[in-house]
């Protein structure tokens, strides 16, 4: 009988080894970042949700340990603002802000106004004064237009490095929701725009850009048009850009910010990589 118990216990400690092994490589480990506490800030696509960003804000936060989960700030119909979380300002730990419209098909330009409010409020209330960007989609378009008016602006923080993923900047492909609009005169507005970013955002601030071509005919995401989305290296002709092009059925508009090589790509441009001591 002492046998088989003591065979028993063997088995159950080979087994809590097993697991705990599989776990740790199912796991694996994760490069360091740089810390700093200049907030990157997440807008959504079009028909977006709280949901939307904040998978990369929890996967930066619990699965790799390099940024914090700092606030959640919603933005109902009428433009009041709510937040969720906390955050002081003073801490290097990467804090992570996700803006959340309740009003999820509203247009560009009113999303723009919104993040106008938002930024303004985050100055007043969190000594926002610097921070980096994050735009998915539509919400890349929010910021764009947001930076168009307000990147030099004095009273509104200062924007140092921008992520547009799965971003068209061509206007005419979100100008009305998610519907393209035929533009007569598109090439004109498209060198209008590029020039009115040219004036407006400073050379300093550093831009990347992601990409998808699912390579199945449509020279798309699924939804955008990889030629637009590269466009904005035309668009953002006198600051650094990192452009990164990401190919196959994986790369659809909707699962851009769930792809582990996309959380690499942020993570290197936004924070950099600590070098390795071994």
């Amino acid at each position: 009988m002492w046998k088989k118990s003591l065979w028993m216990g063997l088995l159950s400690a080979i087994f809590v080894a097993a697991s705990v092994l599989l776990l740790l490589q199912l796991n694996g480990t994760h490069r360091e970042v740089n810390q700093s506490a200049t907030p990157t800030i997440f807008i959504h696509g079009y028909r977006g949700t709280d949901r939307s960003l904040h998978g990369m804000i929890r996967r930066f936060d619990q699965k790799y340990d390099w940024a914090t989960d700092a606030l959640t700030v919603k933005v109902s119909p009428t433009g009041d603002i709510s937040v969720k979380g906390a955050y002081n300002g003073k801490q290097a730990d990467n804090p992570l802000i996700n803006i959340v419209f309740a009003d999820n098909r509203a247009t560009v330009t009113q999303q723009s106004l919104w993040t106008k409010k938002v930024m303004r409020y985050l100055e007043d209330h969190y000594d926002v004064t610097k921070f980096n960007a994050v735009g998915h989609s539509m919400g890349g378009g929010a910021w764009v237009s947001y930076l168009a008016s307000y990147a030099n602006n004095p009273d509104y923080p200062e924007v140092e490095k921008i992520v547009f993923l799965a971003v068209p900047f061509y206007p005419e492909e979100y100008v009305n929701g998610d519907q393209e609009v035929d533009l007569q005169n598109a090439s004109a507005i498209h060198t209008k725009f590029a020039k009115q970013m040219e004036q407006k955002l400073k050379t300093t601030t550093r831009i990347m850009i992601i990409g998808g071509n699912l390579e199945d005919g449509s020279n798309s995401d699924g939804e955008v048009k990889i030629d637009s989305v590269m466009y904005g290296k035309k668009l953002f002709a006198n600051q650094y850009v990192e452009a990164h092009t990401l190919t196959g059925p994986t790369a659809k508009h909707s699962n851009m910010h769930e792809l582990p090589v996309v959380d690499e790509y942020v993570a290197k441009f936004l924070w950099g990589f600590k070098e390795s001591t071994k």
